[in-house]
């Protein structure tokens, strides 16, 4: 016995649109639609269910949406006020809702259906909502060209085979989702494994290897395991422990700015940020926190007191009014004082070390006396800036290392 196409869609029929927005449409069941089993679908389904596929006839075919929730709303019977008959009970009368989110349009074609996502036409309040049949739902999972990566079954349509694109999916962000424990980490890791294994079968060289490349950050170490079968897989370590195959992970200098790396050390403002900018500042000038030298140690040493003297110069401190020359003058014994020699450094570093001793010397003699003239004319502070810069370059100090003068 044929049906006619109304007939098809008024036995399929489940409820009413009473609801409809943009990203959600609310339905109302008739109270003659299936309560667990439908059977009218072509072969026995649960209804309903949550993620199941109700569809919406519309002018372009059937807006597809996906049950986000189900609810029964109990209506009471109505009681006459001052009045309470004994003989009456009082029965609810339950009215079951659900709610769709649409997802796109299934249209009607030559070979069959064609879903694709979005919507051109919206339903209305009243439309009919129907359940799709078997080979409308298959229409919808079955979804897409190009679909060559099996990654599961759906339980939604018998155990149909589910393929993906991978160039759409990787193509685009994605995000999987979903409670502690529920696969998360094993969907990540099944979705590379069976991206690479069909690369590999589908190239048309097979000796050649596959083009792919993966990047998984994995701070809880979860995937450390999943591919270690994988020859080309290259797994980085911050900590390396004893008889551990993993790599040290080192990452360029240059690969982050100083508020990238504050970040990603969880620098806290006060103090430990401090310190890492003064680290990328010495790495950055050459100064690496390895076992320093005897000369790196002094040229560290004296582009701090080059830096400080031209700020003094700047604030005309040497030659301002007391007690700023004797502040300057005793700060310049303390210099004096740290700039040593030493047996290893080289003769033009000894030499150059020596002039500037002689000079502190030399000032220092000068204001011995009471009444001396303890401040500095401009002259002698550029000797001494002159003298220094000579001990920091001999000592192996870059010039883009030291800070820029002020003023």
């Amino acid at each position: 016995m044929t049906t006619t196409p109304i007939e098809q869609l008024a036995s399929l029929r489940v409820g009413t649109v009473e609801f409809i927005s943009p990203d959600r449409i609310e339905v109302q069941l008739d109270i003659e639609s299936p309560d667990s089993v439908a059977l009218n679908t072509g072969m026995p389904r649960n209804f309903p269910r949550i993620n199941g596929y109700m569809m919406i006839p519309v002018d372009l075919g059937f807006v597809v949406g996906q049950v986000s929730w189900i609810t029964i709303q109990r209506s009471p019977y109505p009681k006459r006020n001052g009045f309470q008959d004994f003989g009456l009970i009082d029965l609810p009368f339950p009215l079951r809702k659900m709610e769709l989110q649409p997802v796109g349009t299934l249209i009607a074609t030559e070979k069959g259906y064609k879903f694709k996502r979005g919507l051109e036409t919206f339903p209305s309040v009243g439309d009919i909502v129907i359940l799709p049949t078997e080979t409308q739902l298959k229409s919808i999972i079955e979804s897409g060209e190009n679909r060559r990566v099996y990654i599961g079954n759906s339980p939604l349509v018998g155990n149909a085979r589910v393929m993906i694109d991978p160039d759409r999916l990787f193509g685009r962000h994605l995000a999987v989702l979903g409670n502690t424990g529920s696969g998360k980490s094993c969907s990540v890791a099944g979705l590379i494994r069976w991206s690479l294994e069909s690369a590999s079968n589908n190239k048309f060289k097979k000796d050649l290897p596959v083009n792919s490349r993966f990047v998984v950050l994995d701070p809880n170490g979860e995937y450390s395991k999943a591919f270690t079968d994988k020859k080309d897989a290259n797994i980085y370590s911050v900590n390396i422990e004893d008889g551990d195959c993993n790599k040290q992970l080192k990452v360029p200098l240059w690969f982050w700015n100083t508020d990238e790396w504050c970040g990603f050390t969880k620098a806290s403002p006060k103090t430990h940020r401090t310190t890492i900018v003064h680290a990328l500042k010495s790495v950055r000038s050459g100064n690496v926190f390895e076992v320093e030298s005897k000369e790196k140690e002094l040229a560290s040493f004296v582009r701090t007191v080059i830096n400080t003297i031209e700020v003094y110069k700047t604030k005309g401190t040497p030659w301002g009014n007391f007690p700023g020359p004797k502040n300057f003058k005793e700060s310049l014994q303390k210099w004096n004082a740290g700039v040593v020699l030493e047996d290893t450094f080289s003769q033009e570093l000894k030499d150059a070390i020596a002039a500037f001793n002689t000079k502190v010397a030399e000032f220092e003699a000068q204001r011995a006396h009471q009444y001396s003239n303890q401040d500095y004319v401009r002259g002698n502070v550029d000797d001494l800036l002159t003298l220094l810069r000579d001990v920091y370059s001999k000592a192996g100090g870059r010039e883009e290392g030291r800070v820029s003068t002020y003023g």
